[in-house]
């Protein structure tokens, strides 16, 4: 029989996840959506004019990364909850692998050029197109999606003592009904109607929040030497307090970096 976790874990866990959310809560301005800017800014460069805007206000991620984060989550709760993929521990077959690979590779193209776009101050970039709101949208959307898939199938791994020995992506068609999925999140969000600013600033902070908990989920537990221990969510409860210690300590500690070197969080000095 598996030797239960030290109470340790558990009390200590739980105080420095309330002592997180405190200073979450103390330590950055109000209101509601400006503490969240805070989240985004952890990940992103938050530059006004890769950003967009929702009823008047900048999102907390910019394009490219509204798209990989809320890609991410949407593609982790569609495999985990339309698809029925909780304990699937197998990566997709190689094709199609291959395919989320090339996708995720637009996303490394579409930001080199962006980049490129910046440097040289002209509207056409150095691979010869003007970076467009929607490209770096829609790239940073394939990207999440691909991690997603990567994640699932590496989280089911390191959790599930009864874990299902097939893919988490069956087949072509059940990449055709995600990809349909997240195209579906790039037109909703293009279309930024006012009522969507909460829910979308919301949803995009959590993509970035459960990113850092899923990874830092699985390091505790594979540094308790705990991997394939578990048999219900329910038992996740503690590894996920350890991995929202972790996404604390990520957030807080690249917040506290760039304020350092740059003073704000909104955008990049010189960019």
């Amino acid at each position: 029989m598996d030797k239960p976790v030290p109470r340790f874990w558990t009390w200590a866990g739980v105080g420095l996840v309330v002592a997180a959310l405190l200073a979450f809560a103390l330590l950055t301005p109000a209101p509601l959506l400006r503490k969240l800017d805070y989240i985004g800014a952890a990940v992103c460069h938050r530059l006004p004019g890769h950003s967009f805007f929702v009823a008047g206000r900048q999102l907390p991620l910019c394009q490219r990364c509204t798209g990989t984060f809320t890609g991410a989550l949407t593609g982790l709760l569609f495999q985990w909850l339309v698809l029925r993929r909780r304990r699937a521990q197998r990566f997709p077959a190689w094709p199609i692998l291959a395919a989320l690979a090339g996708l995720a590779a637009l996303w490394g193209l579409d930001g080199f050029n962006s980049w490129l776009t910046l440097q040289s101050g002209r509207a056409v970039g150095g691979l010869g197109y003007a970076p467009q709101p929607w490209g770096r949208l829609l790239t940073g959307t394939f990207m999440g999606m691909s991690m997603s898939v990567v994640l699932v199938a590496a989280f089911n791994q390191t959790f599930w003592r009864d874990g299902v020995p097939e893919p988490n992506l069956r087949g072509w068609r059940d990449l055709a009904a995600l990809l349909a999925a997240e195209l579906a999140q790039v037109g909703l969000i293009l279309w930024q109607p006012s009522w969507l600013l909460y829910p979308l600033t919301l949803y995009s902070a959590a993509g970035v929040v459960a990113m850092f908990v899923l990874l830092g989920s699985m390091v505790w537990v594979m540094a308790l030497a705990r991997d394939q221990h578990y048999t219900s969510w329910r038992q996740l409860a503690l590894p996920f307090v350890w991995g929202g210690i972790f996404a604390a300590l990520i957030v807080g500690s690249m917040n506290g970096v760039r304020l350092f070197l740059t003073g704000t969080i909104d955008g990049v000095p010189g960019l």
